[in-house]
Formats: C-alpha cells, sequence, structure tokens
C-alpha cells in the first residue's frame, strides 16, 4: 500500500482516532482542512457516514450550531437565523461526515514496517486494540500491535488484559496514537508503548516511519549510548551529523545553520532554500553561491526542487 498521505493529514486520523467515533464532518474539512480534503478523503482513508442535521449556524462566529430541517418545496436542509431572520440553505458538506476507515489505517501502518496483511488483523479488544504480527526493526524481530485511546484507564485496563493471554509474540511494539505515552504501566510480554508520531520521519514532506528512528526508540541501542544523529555548539559554528563534523565561521553560515536545525528539531525539516537564504541576508541565489568555494556542505545539507533540509 503506497499511499502518500501528507503530515498534517496523518496528525488528523491520529486525532480522530483518540475520539471516541472516529468521524469528522464535512464542515470541519471545509473550515480547517481545506487544502487537506482530496488528500484525505480520495486516498481512500474515509467512507461517508451519516448524514447528520445539527448543523454550525453560518450566520455567527462563536461556533453555535442548529437544528436543520428539511423542506421538501426546496428539497434542501435549512434552519432560520440571522438579522434579520431569514431561511438559511444548509451547504452540503455541512450535512456530510466521514468515517475514519480503520482497516485503511491499519494496513497503511503495516506497509510502513514492512508487512503484507494477506488477512485482516487480530482484534484483541474491540475497536481498540490489533495485533499486525511480527515485524523486523533493526536486527531483531518484535511484535507489532495498534492501539488507540490507550490513555485512558478503561481502555488501557482492557489492553492489559488481553496481552495477558496473548503469548508467541517477542517482545516488541504497542503503536499508540496518543500523544503522550502511558506511565507507570507495565505490559504483559514486556511490549513497549511507542507513539505513532514519534516513528515518522523528520526529513520526509509525507508521512513515513522511519524504522530507524523506532529501533532506537525499542531502546536497541541504549538512548544514553546512541550517539546523536546530529549536536551543535552554542553558537552553531560547530556542527556534528552522522559522525561527521563541520565548522563555519562566518556569521551568516552560523544562522543558516541555526534555522535548519531549528526546523530539523521542530520536525518540519525542509525549508524553501530562497527564504532561507533571505533570512540570513544573504544576496546569494543558490547553496553553491553561499558556500563559494567550500564543498563539504553537500554533506551537511541535502538539497533541491528548491527545497534544503539537514541530511539526517
Amino acid at each position: 500500500m503506497g499511499a502518500r498521505i501528507a503530515k498534517p493529514v496523518m496528525d488528523l486520523l491520529l486525532n480522530l482516532c483518540e475520539a471516541p467515533r472516529c468521524r469528522i464532518d464535512g464542515a470541519q474539512i471545509a473550515d480547517h482542512f481545506p487544502d487537506l480534503h482530496g488528500n484525505a478523503i480520495f486516498n481512500g482513508a474515509f467512507q461517508q457516514g451519516p448524514t447528520q442535521t445539527v448543523v454550525p449556524d453560518r450566520t455567527r462566529h462563536d461556533g453555535e450550531c442548529v437544528e436543520a430541517i428539511w423542506d421538501s418545496e426546496s428539497r434542501s436542509h435549512r434552519y432560520f437565523g440571522g438579522r434579520p431572520g431569514r431561511w438559511i440553505t444548509v451547504p452540503s458538506e455541512d450535512l456530510v461526515t466521514y468515517d475514519l476507515k480503520m482497516a485503511w489505517l491499519l494496513e497503511w501502518v503495516a506497509h510502513q514496517f514492512q508487512q503484507e496483511l494477506r488477512s485482516p488483523p487480530t482484534m484483541l479488544v474491540e475497536n481498540h486494540l490489533w495485533d499486525l504480527g511480527v515485524t523486523r526493526v533493526g536486527h531483531r524481530k518484535a511484535g507489532l500491535f495498534f492501539v488507540r485511546r490507550l490513555n485512558f484507564a478503561e481502555v488501557c485496563d482492557r489492553v492489559v488484559d488481553a496481552l495477558r493471554t496473548r503469548s508467541g509474540h517477542p517482545p516488541g511494539i504497542l503503536l499508540t496514537t496518543a500523544h503522550r505515552g502511558v506511565r507507570n504501566v507495565r505490559f504483559p510480554g514486556d511490549h513497549r508503548v511507542v507513539g505513532l508520531r514519534d516513528c515518522l520521519s523528520r526529513t520526509h514532506v509525507s508521512a513515513q516511519v522511519d524504522l530507524d528512528r523506532v529501533a532506537v526508540l525499542l531502546g536497541e541501542k541504549g538512548m544514553d549510548d546512541a550517539e546523536r544523529p546530529v549536536e551543535w555548539s552554542q553558537d552553531y559554528g560547530w556542527i556534528k551529523i552522522n559522525g561527521q563534523e563541520f565548522t563555519f565561521k562566518g556569521d551568516k553560515q552560523k544562522r543558516l545553520m541555526k534555522r535548519l536545525i531549528r526546523a530539523w528539531e521542530q520536525g518540519s525539516p525542509r525549508l524553501r532554500t530562497a527564504d532561507v537564504l533571505e533570512s540570513v541576508d544573504s544576496s546569494s541565489l543558490s547553496l553553491a553561491k553561499f558556500f563559494g568555494k567550500r564543498k563539504d556542505w553537500k554533506g551537511l545539507i541535502e538539497y533541491g526542487g528548491g527545497y534544503c533540509a539537514l541530511k539526517v
């Protein structure tokens, strides 16, 4: 399954997984995610849900909702509102709802972990915990489970009970959609809770699992012992990336490196090259001209298509 999903769309999907019902209405997509509609809906992540009649009052700006009624004469849903009062026809997107197709998301996750689902995953806790089989992370095999709403006590208890009766898996991953991990809980099988967001690559525009990051999160390399992919001095004049060291003396070069490092830290590493050069007051039109005779910068920065990022 090679669907390319933008990171904001994936963030929306994971947020929906933490809601009681994995549902969003058309008004929310139109108002808050106008650029994501095609990426999410038409890539198959959603299926159309039931029609709703409690809709936002478009004559107000406070988020108030009203009950729309069907008018057979105009063959539309309407409500009475506005000043002066009048009948308002409800836009079609305010009536439609979309349900996240969990099977689609599970298949996407399995594909990212290089798994091929030949049959539907085993559901261990209804609508909350799925067994995706055994995958390989780094140099060892790991059980792979997908779980939603794990931070809710009732769900967590049911997950513990389900894993207690589950045997045959090596210690592995409880892949959660939550923003934060579960504290002070030891899960049967010594499975490690890992946030799906934490598994995503920082260098790709679309959502993509970085299996090397997952290996570190699982402790294949001890976090204290593992070499950080990027290290830098306080003034950004010294940078170590993937074991290779670079030094910079010029103020503009230090500022440029600060900009790229900050973007990498924030999880959005790709920046428009022209914007980066302008932000450091450079008159250069390309990175090659900016660095001049210095050639080693290509081992530090990846570039192309008008964008650049740290080569992590």
